[in-house]
């Protein structure tokens, strides 16, 4: 009997258990609950001694974490048996599934039973946190650069004034490789410092990220259903008793410190906070005591720096390479990430051949230099696309039509936007220039040392300049630029045939005798070229072309065929040699500026001055003075510029009293005026700056020449100190001839009067 119950009990016990399965589910799955119900308490306990601990700077154990997370996927895992329960309940019953699916349905809730109470006898422990061991510093990756150790050490000495610091500069100078070495020097010296926290900020700013790295690095666990300015309390209340060092790297916009829980720096306080940021205004904002700029490399590091990244193996080479080498060096500007892009593109090159077309490519098309685009353009390319809109944005890529190094003049740019129709209004766009070179300088994109009236800009931003303006290297002729790079002949036709902007200024071009096909061409920019002539026809096929700029060129005369321009705005012939305006001038209908200055023009055609009614500025000054009053014949006369309805700004020359009084008594001519050249008018006698009946329009005037008058004997100047440097400048050349300073305020905006040519 023994042994048949022996074999019989556990057949017994299995068919017990199965017969259960089958006809008691509810049963185990309401043992399951129950048992979950406890593990889950039990949980909640645990769950509240460890952020209790971690309230006070401690860690839970390993132990502790891993016991948590099999009580969540416990969790999961008894929620889909439920689920799957209630849904078998909600079945009609011919839809109830079979015996075997129950069976394993009960199997598996008491399964789940057992190890719930399993987990639950686990949940014992003595202890459910450690204190945290804190890391002070976290070491950042950092390389030796050229130059950079008198950074540190001024660095050093910024902070220890205290408050915050701020390094700024263009991208790509060094900036967070400096702050990188400030960080690990704390890794050698950091006996007074509890923790060093380095955060890489970035154009989109997350406060709430923000906070959960300091969180993470001084012990404060993180609160989702906290406020920013509740979490920032907590991270106040532990940081106030601790030294600390900030250091955010690329800050783009103001950072609200307090409120994120960063006490303010107290006098003499051991706590740091440094930032770097490309845009100055950042550190103003931020109440930044002191301000140190990243400037890029001078000279001799450059080259160290650059021969370093090539070899100085081929640098020994040849002598031919090592001169081309020097040439692309200067080309990067100092640069540090330029010099090392270009160096690592070069370090294979042993051609001199390929050193030679380098200096071609970085000059006009950058981008094709392996890594230029990625490490250099793209990080310079953040700053352009910080700029305020899209004509200030405009303007910078205008800056990169003109050389390399080349201080621009604000006229030049003012007047090209003009041209290509941006804006209409002279004065507006007088402004947009101020407020372009003042964001330029915010945003780290403007070279040091220029006046209020011009701008320069460095050869990586215009490089980074031509890459966008040629949709990012894509349509490498759609701004055709060779400035500068002493062009003898001019690049062939058929390359110009899908340019926007082409730039061939500051080169030798003597002549130009192909006619090119240009029908999208917009700005053509051809000064400062020896260029005496142009074939005819050379403008036929540009029916596009606003801006025409040939200033400071040899041209004797301008081409036929100019009347085709029926779109241009902008004519530039200052200082050529241009005697006579052809009639052909008339079809330009649409000029709006118009450049004679310093042009020894001895004729022109009636009509063709009046013909230009939307012009706003037209600058004569040392030029044709021989206007007449009333009928003129076939020469033009003054009552052509009276029609000039629009006009805003204007230099003239003058060579009788007659047309000076008619030009005072047209208050439309007289209030435009800002430059006056009065010439070999014999019946000059005294000039009276002080008369209100002569000057009392020219409100705008700025400067009066007063060339070869020779009865000139008397000035009188309104309101004039003796002091006054640059009045003082003027007298020098008045030859002994007598000033009376009057007591009406009549030219507000004088400030030059040049004497020229009297006789003794």
């Amino acid at each position: 009997m023994e042994f048949v119950a022996a074999v019989f009990r556990p057949l017994k016990d299995c068919f017990d258990r199965t017969y259960g399965y089958v006809m008691s589910c509810g049963d185990y799955i309401e043992a399951m609950g129950h048992e979950m119900n406890e593990l889950k308490s039990k949980r909640d306990d645990i769950k509240r001694l460890v952020d209790g601990a971690e309230r006070h700077s401690m860690e839970a154990t390993s132990q502790v974490k891993w016991w948590l997370k099999c009580v969540a996927d416990l969790e999961v895992a008894a929620l889909r048996i439920e689920d799957d329960y209630r849904a078998r309940q909600r079945l009609r019953p011919e839809r109830s599934p079979g015996i075997m699916a129950t069976y394993y349905l009960s199997k598996k809730a008491d399964e789940m039973r057992a190890e719930a109470a399993r987990i639950k006898e686990k949940g014992n422990f003595d202890k459910v946190a450690d204190e945290l061991v804190q890391i002070r510093v976290e070491e950042m990756p950092s390389v030796p650069v050229f130059g950079m150790e008198a950074q540190l050490q001024e660095l050093n000495a910024c902070v220890r004034d205290g408050g915050i610091t701020g390094i700024y500069g263009m991208a790509g100078v060094g900036k967070t490789e400096l702050l990188n070495k400030f960080n690990n020097e704390f890794l050698i010296n950091s006996q007074d410092i509890n923790v060093v926290i380095y955060i890489e900020v970035g154009r989109k700013f997350n406060q709430d990220d923000f906070q959960r790295i300091i969180g993470d690095r001084i012990g404060v666990p993180w609160e989702d259903n906290k406020l920013p300015k509740e979490r920032g309390k907590v991270l106040f209340r532990v940081l106030s008793k601790m030294n600390f060092v900030l250091l955010l790297d690329d800050v783009w916009e103001p950072i609200k410190l307090q409120f994120l829980g960063i006490p303010v720096l107290k006098q003499n306080s051991m706590s740091k906070i440094v930032l770097t940021t490309r845009i100055e205004d950042v550190c103003d904002r931020m109440d930044v005591r002191r301000k140190l700029k990243m400037e890029c490399l001078p000279l001799e590091p450059a080259w160290e720096l650059f021969c370093e990244k090539v070899g100085e193996h081929l640098m020994r080479a040849s002598e031919e390479i090592r001169d081309h080498a020097m040439a692309l060096a200067m080309k990067c500007g100092g640069h540090p990430l330029a010099l090392i892009t270009v160096g690592r593109a070069m370090a294979s090159r042993r051609d001199a051949k390929e050193w030679k077309h380098a200096i071609t490519v970085l000059e006009s098309a950058p981008w094709q230099l392996l890594g230029m685009d990625t490490e250099v353009l793209v990080p310079l390319q953040e700053s352009y696309n910080y700029l305020p809109n899209d004509m200030i944005r405009l303007c910078l890529l205008y800056c990169s039509l003109f050389p390399e190094e080349l201080s621009i003049p604000k006229d030049s740019i003012v007047g090209y936007c003009i041209g290509e129709g941006f804006t209409d209004d002279l004065f507006t766009m007088d402004e947009e220039f101020y407020f372009f070179k003042d964001w330029a300088k915010i945003a780290s994109l403007q070279e040091r040392g220029e006046d209020a009236d011009h701008i320069r800009i460095h050869p990586m931003v215009r490089a980074m300049a031509l890459w966008i303006a040629s949709e990012f290297g894509k349509k490498e002729t759609k701004w055709l630029v060779r400035a500068g790079v002493g062009l003898k002949e001019a690049p062939g036709a058929d390359k110009w045939s899908d340019a926007e902007r082409i730039s061939f200024m500051g080169n030798h071009i003597v002549e130009l005798y192909e006619r090119p096909n240009c029908p999208l061409l917009k700005t053509l920019l051809l000064q400062s070229n020896p260029l005496s002539r142009i074939c005819d026809g050379f403008f036929q096929f540009m029916p596009s072309l606003r801006v025409l700029d040939l200033s400071h060129t040899s041209l004797s005369e301008l081409p036929s065929g100019i009347s085709s321009l029926v779109e241009l705005r902008y004519l530039d012939l200052y200082n050529t040699n241009i005697r006579s305006l052809p009639m052909e001038l008339e079809s330009l209908v649409k000029l709006r500026f118009l450049i004679l200055s310093k042009v020894p023009l001895e004729m022109i055609p009636g009509g063709v001055i009046c013909s230009l009614t939307m012009l706003q500025v037209l600058y004569m000054d040392h030029s044709y003075g021989d206007w007449t009053v009333g009928d003129s014949g076939s020469c033009v006369s003054f009552q052509e510029l009276e029609s000039l309805r629009r006009l805003q700004a204007l230099d003239i020359t003058i060579q009788s009293l007659e047309t000076l009084e008619q030009l005072s008594r047209s208050y439309r001519l007289a209030v435009s005026t800002r430059n006056l050249l009065i010439k070999t008018c014999s019946s000059l006698t005294n000039l009276e700056l002080t008369s209100a009946n002569l000057w009392k329009n020219m409100s705008n005037l700025k400067r009066v020449w007063i060339a070869r008058c020779s009865n000139l004997a008397e000035v009188i100047i309104d309101r004039i100190k003796e002091t006054d440097d640059r009045i003082k400048h003027s007298r020098d050349k008045l030859q002994g001839r007598p000033i009376v300073d009057g007591e009406q305020h009549i030219l507000p905006n004088l400030h030059d009067l040049i004497l020229q040519g009297l006789p003794k």
